[in-house]
C-alpha cells in the first residue's frame, strides 16, 4: 500500500515527506554523534583504566560501550523497533552491578547507568510507554537498591586520587552522553511520530478511493489487505473476511460466467497488466469493471495489487451508444431509400417531359407561339429538374459522404463548357456576360473535381443571373501562384444586381434560406440551397467561399482554391459536353432494357433520328433472352425493372460477356454511383432525365460503329 501511495502527486504527502526527510537527516545525525561520543568516551576510559591498571574494569567497560554502540547502530538500520533491548538492557545493567562489586561506588561506574537508559528508551521507542516506564522504573529502584546495599555491605575502598579524576570523568562523561542520547531520542521520536502520520495518511488515502484495491502476496498469492471500496462494490457484508484468502478463491467467488479475460484472471495475473473483467456481487448482481495489476517488493517479499474501476455505467452508455448508432445508421439508410426513392419517382415523369420538349423542339417549322411554349416548358423542368438535384447534393454533403473525384482537366476549357449555356440566357434578359481569366489558365491542367467546380460556378452565374436585373455579370479566373507542382487560382462572379444587406450576408449559406423580402423570393424563386451546396464544396476543395454586398450595388462572390498540376489530360468519362461531329454511329446497334413505356418511347425517337438499329426489352429476363442470340455494339439497361433488375441482369452479362459495353439508363442518383456501377459490371451511366446531346457523346464514346451484323 505505501508503494502503491507513493507515487501519488498530492501537494500534502509531498510536504510530509519533506518532513519527513527532514526529521530523517537529523535523526541519522544525533546517530552519528551519539555513536562517536560513546565511542571516544569508551577509549579515553579504557585507557583510563589500564593507565592505572584495572584490567577487569576496562574489559567491562569497553564491552559495556559496544553494547551501546551495537545498539544504536541497529536502531539506524531499524528506526521502529530494537530487537531484545531489555536484554541488551539487562546486561549493562548487570556489568554496572559487577563493576560496582568489583571496585565499589567510589570509582563512578554507576554513572553509565543514565546514557544506557536513554539507549534503552531509543530503542523501545515504539513498543508501549506504560511498559517502557514500568521496566525502567523497576530497574532503576534495583539499582539504587544495589548502590546502597554497596555503601552498607561491601567493604569500604578508599578514594585514591586517580579514583577521583575517574569519578569526575565518568559524571562529566555520563552527563554529555546522556544529553545526546536525550537530543537523539527527541529526533527518533519526531521521525516516528511523522512517519506514523504518514502512514496514517496513506491509510487514509487507501479507504477513500473511489477504485476497490486488493493486495496480496504473489507467491503464496494470499490476500492481505484491501479497502472498504471493495467491501461496498462487491456488497461484502460485515463480518466476511477476505484476508487470508487466496486471491484464486475470491475469483472464484466473485467472477462472471462470461467475464472477458476470465482465464487469465484466475490463473496468473501477469505483472502491470490491464484489461476488462465482469464480475458478481455477494448479492448476484453482475457489474463490469477495468483491472489494472501492479506489484511491488517490501521485506524482500513480491506483491501484487488489484485496482478494480466499476465501468458499468460507461459499459451501459457503450450499449446505448451501439444501439443510437444502429438507429442513426438505420434512420440514414431509410433517408437514403426515400432521397433514391423520391429521385426516381420524379426523374421518371421529368424524363418524359423534358424528352417529349426536346423532340417537338427539335421539329422543323414549328410556330414561334408553339416554340415559346415548349421554351417555357423545358425552362420549369429544367428548373424542377434542378432543384431536385440540389437537395440530393445538400444530403450527400449534410451526411458528410460527398467526396472529390481525381481526374485531370484544363481550367479554362472547364470555364468555357459552363459558359456556354448561359449566353443565352444572359441575352435574353439584356444582359452583358463579360469573361476574364488568366492567359496562363491557357495551358492549366489540373488534378480535381471538374464537375463540382463547375457546379460552384453555374451556381453562382445562375444566382447573379436571377438577381441582376440590369447591367453585366463578370466570371474572374486568376491565377495568383504556380509552380511545378501546385497552382493557386482566384473564381470570382461579380454582378451589378439587387445586392444582399449587410445583416444578412451570413444567413445566405445557411440551408433553404432566402434573405430578400417575402415579395422579392417569391418573385425570384428557388430553394435557398445553391450557396449553401457552393459554400460546402468549396470547403470540401480547400478554400473559403465569402461575399461582398451592397443592396442595390450588386454582389461580388469569390474563393481561392490551390489545385494539384497534371502533365497532360485525362478526359473525365462521365461529363461530356456536347457530341463531336467526326464519329458516324448510324447503323450502331442498341439494346434498350426500360420497363417504362414513356422513357422507352422517347428513347427510341432520339436514336431512331440518329438513324440508330433497336431492340426492346422489357426486363433483364427478356434482355438476356436477346442476348442469346443477337450482338450489339451497346446495352442502355435500366436498374429497376419487375421480375429482374438491372443489377442482376448485368452481373449475369458479365459472365459470358465482358466486352459489350453497358451503361446504366436511370432515373435513380446513387451515392458514390461510379464506384457502385463500376463493381456491379456497368461500363458508365445514362442519368434520366437525359439531354440528347449527351446521350449522343455517350453513344459515340462506348459505341462507335462497327460493321457487326444481326446473327
Amino acid at each position: 500500500m505505501k508503494k502503491l501511495l507513493s507515487g501519488k502527486k498530492n501537494p500534502l504527502l509531498q510536504k510530509l515527506q519533506t518532513i519527513l526527510n527532514e526529521d530523517k537527516k537529523e535523526y541519522v545525525i544525533s546517530q552519528t554523534l551519539s555513536i562517536l561520543f560513546f565511542f571516544v568516551f569508551a577509549m579515553l576510559d579504557v585507557l583510563f583504566c589500564l593507565s592505572n591498571y584495572l584490567v577487569s574494569e576496562a574489559i567491562i567497560i569497553s564491552s559495556i560501550f559496544l553494547l551501546q554502540i551495537i545498539a544504536i547502530l541497529v536502531m539506524r538500520n531499524n528506526k521502529s523497533r530494537f530487537f531484545n533491548s531489555q536484554i541488551v538492557f539487562f546486561i549493562t545493567i548487570a556489568s554496572l552491578f559487577g563493576l560496582v562489586i568489583l571496585s565499589g561506588y567510589t570509582t563512578g561506574s554507576y554513572f553509565y547507568f543514565f546514557p544506557a537508559s536513554m539507549v534503552y528508551f531509543a530503542g523501545t521507542a515504539n513498543s508501549s510507554s506504560d511498559k517502557r516506564v514500568r521496566y525502567f522504573i523497576i530497574i532503576t529502584l534495583l539499582f539504587v537498591a544495589s548502590l546502597l546495599s554497596n555503601q552498607f555491605l561491601l567493604p569500604h575502598h578508599d578514594l585514591l586520587p586517580y579514583r577521583n579524576n575517574l569519578i569526575t570523568f565518568r559524571f562529566t562523561g555520563a552527563i554529555i552522553l546522556t544529553m545526546i542520547m536525550v537530543k537523539n531520542l527527541f529526533s527518533l521520536l519526531a521521525y516516528i511520530q511523522n512517519s506514523d502520520s504518514r502512514k496514517e495518511y496513506h491509510e487514509a488515502l487507501f479507504q477513500s478511493y473511489l477504485d476497490a484495491y486488493i493486495i496480496f502476496n504473489q507467491e503464496t498469492k494470499v490476500v492481505i489487505d484491501y479497502n472498504k471500496r471493495m467491501l461496498g462494490l462487491f456488497e461484502i457484508p460485515a463480518g466476511l473476511e477476505l484476508k487470508d484468502l487466496y486471491i484464486t478463491q475470491v475469483m472464484m467467488r466473485y467472477l462472471a460466467e462470461d467475464s472477458a479475460n476470465k482465464e487469465l484472471m484466475m490463473n496468473c495475473i501477469p505483472d502491470n497488466w490491464h484489461g476488462e473483467a465482469g464480475f458478481i456481487t455477494h448479492k448476484k448482481e453482475k457489474f463490469y469493471s477495468y483491472v489494472k495489476s501492479v506489484v511491488y517488493y517490501r521485506d524482500e517479499n513480491k506483491y501484487q495489487i488489484l485496482s478494480i474501476r466499476d465501468i458499468t455505467n460507461m459499459k451501459d452508455a457503450e450499449k446505448e451508444l451501439i444501439i443510437y448508432k444502429e438507429s442513426v445508421e438505420k434512420a440514414g439508410r431509410a433517408k437514403a431509400r426515400f432521397l433514391s426513392s423520391m429521385s426516381h419517382e420524379l426523374r421518371t415523369p421529368l424524363n418524359g417531359i423534358i424528352g417529349t420538349s426536346n423532340l417537338i423542339k427539335s421539329e422543323t417549322n414549328l410556330p414561334e407561339s408553339i416554340q415559346k411554349h415548349i421554351d417555357v416548358l423545358l425552362y420549369s423542368s429544367e428548373h424542377m429538374l434542378g432543384i431536385i438535384n440540389d437537395i440530393l447534393d445538400f444530403s450527400k454533403i449534410d451526411a458528410g459522404k460527398l467526396e472529390l473525384k481525381k481526374q485531370s482537366f484544363n481550367v479554362k476549357k472547364c470555364m468555357d463548357n459552363l459558359v456556354g449555356p448561359f449566353e443565352s440566357q444572359f441575352k435574353n434578359k439584356n444582359l452583358q456576360l463579360i469573361i476574364d481569366q488568366s492567359p496562363e489558365l491557357e495551358n492549366a491542367q489540373v488534378v480535381s473535381d471538374e464537375v463540382k467546380l463547375s457546379q460552384v460556378i453555374t451556381n453562382l452565374l445562375s444566382n447573379s443571373l436571377k438577381f441582376t436585373l440590369e447591367g453585366k455579370v463578370t466570371l474572374m479566373v486568376k491565377v495568383k501562384n504556380t509552380n511545378d507542382e501546385k497552382i493557386t487560382i482566384q473564381f470570382e462572379v461579380k454582378d451589378t444586381g439587387i445586392g444582399i444587406p449587410k445583416d444578412k450576408q451570413e444567413e445566405i449559406f445557411q440551408g433553404f434560406a432566402q434573405v430578400h423580402a417575402a415579395e422579392l423570393s417569391r418573385r425570384f424563386g428557388g430553394t435557398g440551397l445553391g450557396l449553401t451546396i457552393s459554400e460546402k464544396l468549396v470547403n470540401i476543395f480547400g478554400g473559403k467561399l465569402e461575399v461582398e454586398s451592397e443592396p442595390e450595388r450588386g454582389s461580388r462572390f469569390y474563393f481561392t482554391i490551390t489545385f494539384q498540376t497534371a502533365a497532360k489530360t485525362q478526359p473525365f468519362n462521365e461529363k461530356i459536353a456536347a457530341a463531336t461531329n467526326d464519329i458516324d454511329i448510324r447503323g450502331v446497334k442498341i439494346l434498350i432494357v426500360e420497363d417504362n413505356e414513356i422513357n422507352a418511347t422517347i428513347l427510341k425517337s432520339f436514336l431512331k433520328k440518329w438513324e440508330i438499329q433497336i431492340k426492346e426489352a422489357g426486363n433483364g429476363v427478356h434482355a438476356l433472352e436477346l442476348l442469346k442470340y443477337h450482338r450489339f455494339d451497346l446495352i442502355l439497361m435500366d436498374l429497376e425493372m419487375p421480375e429482374m433488375d438491372g443489377y442482376t441482369a448485368i452481373k449475369i452479362i458479365r459472365k459470358t460477356d465482358t466486352t459489350t459495353p453497358v451503361l446504366a439508363f436511370t432515373a435513380t442518383l446513387l451515392e458514390n454511383m461510379d464506384t457502385m456501377l463500376a463493381e456491379a459490371g456497368f461500363d458508365g451511366y445514362v442519368l434520366k432525365p437525359f439531354r440528347p446531346a449527351e446521350l449522343k457523346a455517350k453513344i459515340e464514346k462506348y459505341a462507335p460503329h462497327r460493321k457487326i451484323e444481326y446473327v
